[in-house]
């Protein structure tokens, strides 16, 4: 794991790959051979970087529990990193929470993104918040009795029941859940308590201004979306791949939220086909 001062803080990264096909990807964990990874491997040709989000892992952390657009902050990090490597431009993917810097600079430096692939991670529009109005939410759970217990965290790591008998998923899955709950473990009180308010990346205060701006990104966009995922909805993946110009969309009937992670050569190999073949695009 190596670190990088932006911004004010240290972020922990790791790096596969090598050459000027740059791509970036932060998230507040990474499975090990997840498809950002297989990504910066062969057959495949990109530099990919591993950011920890701020907050998390060997990354600094936030030590106070205040509600913030975390989005915003997380979409900064990976721009400031990105200027700290000389990436002008570069590729973007993430899986869930993942896709939440992707998003926000998508939505506010077009210009930085040469293609953005969001799986099990659609963005929403949530109206802004009034102050004193903050959403229920885990700040009652006695974080000093669930840290470090396995029992309990065991409730709240890497689930997901979606059918299948393919030995090979179904192994997978077993060994993220160990994985996942590994991590959650050795995690500090602090991680569980970063409070995020953003979900979208976008400034808009109200739902038509959130789609107008949907309707003017500029950026290749591919959408990969299980149909069995109910927090990341395809109802809703295709709500937003209408409205942005020349996007793609792929759904997996057989995949839920963690398909990305249970599948990660699937998602590997649609991200290079679409990342190839944006010149080529047809708007």
């Amino acid at each position: 794991m190596k670190k990088i001062n932006v911004n004010g803080v240290n972020l922990a990264y790791k790096e596969f790959g090598s050459g000027n096909k740059i791509l970036l990807s932060t998230q507040n964990f990474f499975f090990e051979d997840c498809h950002m990874e297989l990504l910066g491997k062969p057959p495949y040709d990109y530099h990919v970087y591993l950011i920890t989000m701020r907050g998390y892992g060997e990354s600094d952390h936030i030590y106070d529990s205040e509600p913030r657009d975390m989005v915003k902050v997380w979409g900064e990090d990976v721009l400031a990193f990105a200027d700290a490597i000389g990436a002008d431009k570069f590729y973007y993917t993430g899986v869930s929470h993942g896709c939440f810097a992707g998003w926000y600079i998508a939505f506010n430096y077009p210009h930085r993104l040469l293609g953005f692939a969001a799986t099990s991670g659609i963005c929403q529009f949530r109206p802004p918040m009034a102050d004193g109005n903050v959403p229920p939410r885990r700040r009652d759970i006695d974080w000093d009795r669930i840290v470090g217990n396995r029992e309990e965290l065991a409730k709240m790591s890497w689930n997901t029941f979606e059918p299948t008998k393919d030995p090979e998923r179904l192994a997978l899955r077993e060994k993220r859940r160990q994985e996942h709950l590994e991590i959650m473990v050795n995690r500090k009180k602090e991680e569980f308590t970063v409070f995020n308010t953003g979900m979208s990346g976008s400034n808009a205060k109200t739902q038509e201004e959130f789609d107008k701006q949907l309707s003017e990104m500029d950026v290749p966009l591919l959408i990969i979306n299980g149909v069995q995922d109910h927090l990341s909805t395809v109802e809703q993946a295709l709500h937003v791949a209408k409205l942005v110009p020349g996007a793609k969309l792929i759904t997996y009937q057989h995949l839920g939220h963690a398909g990305p992670d249970e599948c990660p050569a699937l998602i590997a190999r649609d991200c290079d086909r679409f990342f190839r073949d944006i010149e080529g695009r047809i708007l």
